[in-house]
């Protein structure tokens, strides 16, 4: 998807190649895929999983829920026990794109939080994954004056609320 992102500077002329064409015919086979294969109706009385990912090229986020019999918890516990029920990515900035790996893994949890509000609003179960360990501290029980890193301590702030 990185092609698609040069139509997006500004005071850049418009032209749609032969390769983007099957990029975009590539992503939007794969979209109609997961979907056929089932993405489930949001049910909040179902346990459920944020998962959310940092590049520098962009961040995203997988809604999942649990539709399994297991008796983990533990998100991914079977194969097909979590269903995707929403998914979302944006592109990073250029300030963003320069940030530290634990900054840009909370950049994620906070844009993930504040696109699926409405979501786990009532959620009682919200599980939030995340690969980068060190975060954990950070959103953990820390309080703000313990975090020394002022954009860190910015994004821990975001979360309060919810």
């Amino acid at each position: 998807m990185q092609s698609f992102r040069a139509l997006l500077k500004p005071n850049t002329p418009f032209k749609w190649t032969n390769h983007m064409d099957n990029l975009f015919e590539e992503t939007k086979a794969i979209i109609i895929q997961e979907i056929q294969r089932g993405v489930e109706i949001f049910d909040k009385r179902r346990p459920t999983c944020l998962a959310t990912d940092f590049s520098k090229d962009g961040i995203g986020f997988w809604l999942l829920q649990k539709h399994c019999e297991c008796t983990s918890s533990k998100p991914f516990c079977c194969r097909l026990g979590w269903k995707v029920t929403l998914v979302g990515s944006r592109f990073t900035s250029p300030a963003e794109s320069t940030y530290a790996a634990i900054e840009g893994e909370a950049l994620a949890v906070v844009d993930a939080l504040e696109k699926i509000l409405h979501f786990f609003l009532g959620c009682p179960n919200l599980i939030i994954a995340v690969d980068h360990r060190p975060l954990l501290k950070v959103f953990g029980d820390r309080s703000l004056e313990a975090i020394p890193n002022p954009r860190l301590r910015n994004l821990k702030e975001k979360t309060l609320k919810y």
